[in-house]
C-alpha cells in the first residue's frame, strides 16, 4: 500500500551482466538440464547530460521504509499504553477498511504564506536568481540516475527555506518500455553539506551552485514521515496509544518540506493529530505541550511521542479564526488575543523562539531586487528604514511567546468568538520579543485582507483589514502601558506591561513579515512593499 500523497518510487533496473570471456561453453548435457536464460534486450542508452548540473553525491533515492521500527513514548494517563514499544509497520490493512484523502493543505497543494500555489509560482518563474530556473535539467538527472527519463513535469509548491528554496514537482518517468510511473520530487537549493540518505546532489560547475533532490515522503530532515503516511504504520501506532478505530481516514494537513509534517487520522471514534519533526524535537515538543497546558493555555494534549520525530495530539474544540472572520469582534477578540499572549509570557522557557524572521532581511531584499526590477530603488529604502526602526527601538527582555502566532493557529468557540478554545504550533515558542508575535499577526492579516480580495470576498476583506489596524493601532498603546498586567478581561489590552519601543520594533517586523509574503506569495508585490514602506514610514505612527 503507498503513502498518503506518494506512489512507489521508481523500480531499480539493474543493466544486463555479460559473463566473462574465460566462461566455458556449456556442454548439450548441461543445456538440457538447465535451460539458458531468455535473451534479454541490450540496455536503453541513458540520455547525455545536460546544462552544466552534475551530480557531487549519489546516495540511492531508496522506496520509503515500510519496516522501520520506531519506537513511541505514551503519557501515563493514556489507558492500554506501554512505555517505548516497538511498532512495526507492516500490517495489512483490507482496502474496504482504510480510506486515503488528500486536502488542499497536503504536499501537492500547499505553498508559501498563504497557500496559493499559482501565485507562489509566479514568485518562482519572475525571479531571476531563482536557482530552480534549471529544475527541467537537475529533474532529467534524477530521472537518468534510476534508468529513466522524464516524460513530463509539474512544479506544483515552493517556499523559502532557511537557506534557500524547496520546490515540489509531480514527474511522470518513461521507463523505456511503454510504462510510466508518476512520482513526487522536492528539489532544495542551496543544501546543507551534511551528507543525507536518499539524496542526490548536484552542482552547477559554472556557478558553484548546488541543487538537492529527493523523493516524497523521503525528506530528509523528517524520517518519520515516510512511516506516518502509511495507513497501515498508522493503525499499528494508534493501537499503541489504545485507540482502534473501526475505520481510518488519512490526510495530510500540512506539510513544510525539511521542516515539519501535519497528519491527520480520522475515525467514527476519534481525530487524532501526528505532528513529524525532526528526530531528538518531539520529547521537548511533548514536555512543552504539558507545560502549557498546565499553565491554562489551551495547547492541544499530547497522547505520546517518538524519538524517531513524531508526537500524537488530541484535536482542540472550536473552529479556525479565520474561518469565522465576519464574526470577530474587533476589540474583544484582540483582547482575547492579547490575554493568551500575556498567558503565554508567563510560561518559563529554556531555549529560544524561532528566530525572528527580522533576522532574514537581507535574504529577502537580495531577491527582492530582481523579482521587483521596476522598484528596486523602494525596496533598498524600505530595508534601510526597516534597519534603522528596528536598531533604533529600545529592546525589551526576553519573554515566552508563541513565535509564529496567526489566525491559522488560534481556534475560537464558534458560538463565542472571543473566547479561544486552542493554540496550535506551539513548536516555534520559546523565548523571544513579543512584538513578534504582533508583528506576525498583522502581516497575516494584511495577506488575508489581500487573498479574500482576490477571491470575491469584500467582507471578509474588509473585517481583515479592520483587525489590522486596530491591532496596529493598539502597539502605540502598548509603549504608554502600566508597568503590570491586569487579569484579563474587558480593556485587558490596556493593562498591558509597558514597552516603550515596542511599537518601532513591531512595525520593523511586521514590514520584513510582508517583505517575506511579497517571495511566498509572488503576487501583489507592490501592494505589499508599499504597505511595508508605510510601516516603516518614520513621519507617520
Amino acid at each position: 500500500m503507498s503513502p498518503v500523497g506518494c506512489r512507489p518510487p521508481p523500480r531499480y533496473r539493474s543493466e544486463p551482466r555479460t559473463p566473462p570471456a574465460s566462461t566455458p561453453a556449456r556442454t548439450t548435457a548441461q543445456a538440457r538440464e538447465r535451460p539458458p536464460a531468455p535473451t534479454r534486450p541490450p540496455p536503453r542508452p541513458r540520455p547525455p547530460p545536460r546544462l552544466p548540473f552534475r551530480p557531487i553525491r549519489r546516495h540511492p533515492l531508496p522506496c520509503p521504509r515500510r519496516h522501520r521500527r520506531p519506537s513511541m513514548t505514551v503519557p501515563a494517563a493514556v489507558p492500554a499504553t506501554t512505555t517505548m514499544t516497538t511498532l512495526t509497520t507492516s500490517m495489512t490493512i483490507p482496502a474496504a477498511m482504510t480510506s486515503t484523502t488528500t486536502d488542499r493543505s497536503d504536499p501537492r497543494r500547499r505553498s508559501g504564506s498563504d497557500g496559493d500555489p499559482a501565485a507562489t509560482l509566479a514568485a518562482a518563474a519572475a525571479d531571476p536568481v531563482h536557482p530552480l530556473q534549471d529544475a527541467p535539467d537537475v529533474l532529467d538527472a534524477v530521472a537518468e540516475s534510476v534508468g529513466m527519463t522524464v516524460a513530463s513535469s509539474r512544479r506544483f509548491s515552493i517556499e523559502t527555506t532557511a537557506r534557500g528554496f524547496a520546490a515540489g514537482y509531480e514527474l511522470e518517468l518513461d521507463a523505456g518500455d511503454g510504462s510510466r510511473e508518476n512520482h513526487t520530487v522536492y528539489l532544495e537549493s542551496n543544501p546543507t553539506d551534511r551528507p543525507r540518505d536518499g539524496v542526490l546532489s548536484f552542482r552547477d560547475d559554472e556557478s558553484g551552485e548546488r541543487i538537492a533532490a529527493w523523493l516524497y515522503p523521503n525528506d530528509p530532515e523528517l524520517p518519520a514521515l515516510a512511516a506516518a503516511v502509511y495507513p497501515e504504520a498508522a493503525r499499528l501506532l494508534l493501537g499503541r496509544l489504545g485507540l482502534n478505530p473501526t475505520a481510518l481516514t488519512v490526510t495530510i494537513a500540512a506539510y513544510r518540506p525539511g521542516k515539519r509534517a501535519v497528519v491527520r487520522y480520522v475515525s467514527p471514534e476519534f481525530t487524532v493529530y501526528l505532528k513529524v519533526v525532526r528526530p531528538g524535537a518531539a520529547e521537548s515538543l511533548h514536555a512543552r505541550h504539558e507545560l502549557w497546558r498546565g499553565a491554562g493555555v489551551p495547547a492541544p494534549r499530547s497522547l505520546g511521542w517518538s524519538r524517531d520525530g513524531f508526537i500524537a495530539l488530541d484535536s482542540v474544540s472550536g473552529v479556525e479564526a479565520g474561518t469565522v472572520l465576519t464574526a470577530l469582534a474587533p476589540s474583544a477578540f484582540l483582547d482575547a488575543v492579547d490575554a493568551l499572549t500575556v498567558q503565554i509570557s508567563a510560561i518559563e522557557s529554556s531555549g529560544p523562539a524561532r528566530a525572528s524572521l527580522a533576522s532574514r532581511l537581507p535574504w529577502y531584499l537580495e531577491r527582492l531586487r530582481p523579482l521587483l526590477p521596476g522598484d528596486g530603488a523602494d525596496v533598498t529604502a524600505v530595508g534601510d528604514a526597516i534597519e534603522r526602526m528596528r536598531v533604533g527601538a529600545p529592546p525589551a527582555p526576553p519573554v515566552t511567546i508563541h513565535g509564529d502566532l496567526h489566525l491559522g493557529q488560534i481556534f475560537v468557540d464558534p458560538a463565542d468568538p472571543t473566547h479561544i478554545t486552542g493554540v496550535l504550533d506551539i513548536d516555534t515558542a520559546g523565548l523571544g520579543d513579543p512584538a513578534d508575535d504582533a508583528a506576525a499577526l498583522y502581516a497575516h492579516l494584511v495577506v488575508t485582507a489581500l487573498h479574500h480580495d482576490d477571491h470575491g470576498e469584500p467582507r471578509n476583506a474588509a473585517h481583515a483589514r479592520a483587525l489590522a489596524g486596530l491591532a496596529r493601532a493598539r502597539w502605540i498603546a502598548r509603549a504608554a502601558a502600566p508597568a503590570a498586567p491586569a487579569p484579563a478581561g474587558p480593556g485587558f489590552a490596556d493593562h498591558a506591561p509597558a514597552d516603550p519601543g515596542f511599537a518601532d520594533r513591531a512595525r520593523a517586523i511586521a514590514a520584513t513579515h510582508l517583505l517575506g509574503h511579497i517571495l511566498g506569495l509572488g503576487a501583489h508585490g507592490p501592494t505589499l512593499l508599499r504597505a511595508a514602506a508605510d510601516l516603516v514610514d518614520e513621519t507617520r505612527q
